[in-house]
């Protein structure tokens, strides 16, 4: 482990280290509660050792410090391949990503489908308001295959001339190239390794799932817009022998099966609210961690040619 308040952390270890680090977006209860942003190392996950893993750093923590969460923290979870994403790839997740945007919604608090740090697509997404999910699938389908041009559908800039990371799911990272993630913003704060796992093992499922079968709007289609439909795509990301059902289960057991939830654009944010996503922004640009983690990993596949 190490700290890396300012993302100015170079030691040789990065890459399979846990870093803990300050956050500009965390509003701590107390005075005597501390704003802290924990980074896992990359782990792999069709190793499923990498849960008695978290769980025995998570468990260390716990018998140094007490920790809380409240409606300011999040969980944030990036995924990559073992290979780069190719371009077919990345825009099925993001088709996947809009028609299931309601279904994620159902499972989530409901601030975290109205929040400046993870904006719902089709509430907030120039390209997207006033669209159906046909619509904005069909928009997906129709822009250039190009990276850069995916990330500007997806992330559009907001009052700002760079991506704008702050959506549910964030395609940013993948403007470097080579082995960069997508990352699934929307989890609450957790205060357990289990509620962490639980998202991972979300994201991780809900990725294989719509590189497997999210080709066009019609295969998305025959899945109903709730949470049945939702935990029925899920089946097609399951990996034999790695995937944990339990801790899915955490995650889709939460709403009934014939929930979704509408999110709402924030709007126009108070100045103390302005303020924290500005000063977020600035440390988010700086600081870079996890993408930190992925070049610093690349670098060494390339040196010992993985």
């Amino acid at each position: 482990m190490h700290i890396d308040l300012d993302g100015s952390y170079k030691g040789k270890n990065v890459t399979t280290e846990w870093s803990f680090s300050d956050d500009e977006s965390i509003s701590p209860d107390k005075h005597t509660e501390y704003p802290i942003e924990l980074v896992s190392p990359i782990l792999h996950f069709n190793d499923g050792h990498f849960r008695d893993y978290v769980q025995g750093v998570w468990n260390r923590i716990g018998a140094l410090c007490v920790v809380a969460t409240n409606e300011s923290c999040g969980t944030h979870v990036h995924v990559s391949p073992s290979n780069e994403y190719t371009s077919a790839q990345i825009k099925d997740v993001a088709r996947a990503a809009l028609y299931f945007e309601p279904a994620i919604n159902a499972l989530v608090p409901p601030l975290r489908r109205n929040n400046e740090f993870c904006k719902n697509f089709l509430a907030s997404n120039k390209h997207f308001t006033g669209k159906t999910v046909e619509q904005a699938i069909a928009m997906v389908d129709g822009v250039d295959d190009s990276r850069k041009a995916i990330i500007e559908l997806m992330n559009p800039p907001d009052r700002l001339t760079e991506p704008d990371r702050y959506y549910t799911w964030n395609f940013t990272n993948l403007v470097a190239g080579g082995f960069m993630t997508i990352e699934f913003r929307q989890g609450e704060g957790v205060i357990t390794p289990a509620g962490a796992l639980a998202w991972a093992e979300f994201v991780v499922t809900f990725v294989g799932a719509a590189v497997a079968v999210a080709k066009t709007y019609g295969d998305l289609k025959k899945f109903a817009l709730n949470v049945h439909g939702l935990k029925d795509f899920l089946g097609h990301g399951l990996v034999s022998g790695v995937s944990n059902k339990t801790l899915l289960e955490a995650i889709t057991g939460r709403a009934k099966d014939s929930a979704s939830a509408s999110g709402s654009d924030p709007g126009k944010l108070s100045k103390e609210r302005e303020d924290r996503l500005a000063k977020k922004r600035k440390e988010d640009d700086r600081k870079q961690i996890f993408a930190k983690k992925m070049i610093e990993d690349e670098k060494k596949r390339k040196k010992y040619g993985e």
